[in-house]
């Protein structure tokens, strides 16, 4: 199959996009978590007999920071429009998750169909 003759909008991209959204939320969701817990270290300082209430303190703020900057790269690329350029975003975005063996499950079949030629076709890409 010719990949000029492969119509932008097909079924194939479509699906692999939607899917390729619900990562973006669940990562989201979970970034937010791990805001909510360095805040909650940070402002809590649960007593613990290994570490000092200052290194919990230190290691809130961390998560917290950390979390905040991860959250907004998933929201960011969770609204970004359908371009050529955000399917290298998206390939970006996939190979973040993949450092996490608890994603590959799911983020490698999602990639294999990101890296058809419908998909690149649905965001308007050649090859």
């Amino acid at each position: 199959m010719n990949e000029f003759s492969i119509n932008q909008n097909n079924e194939t991209g479509r699906k692999t996009f939607l899917w390729y959204r619900v990562y973006l939320a669940f990562m989201v969701f979970l970034y937010l978590a791990v805001i909510v817990f360095g805040v909650f270290l940070a402002v809590a300082r649960p007593a613990t007999s290994q570490y000092n209430p200052n290194e919990i303190f230190m290691a809130g703020i961390i998560y917290a920071v950390v979390g905040a900057f991860c959250f907004l790269l998933f929201a960011t690329a969770l609204f970004l429009p359908r371009k050529p350029w955000g399917w290298i975003v998206g390939i970006v975005m996939i190979a973040i998750g993949m450092t996490s063996c608890c994603f590959l499950p799911f983020l490698l079949p999602l990639l294999i169909f990101w890296l058809k030629p419908e998909t690149k076709a649905y965001f308007g890409r050649n090859s």
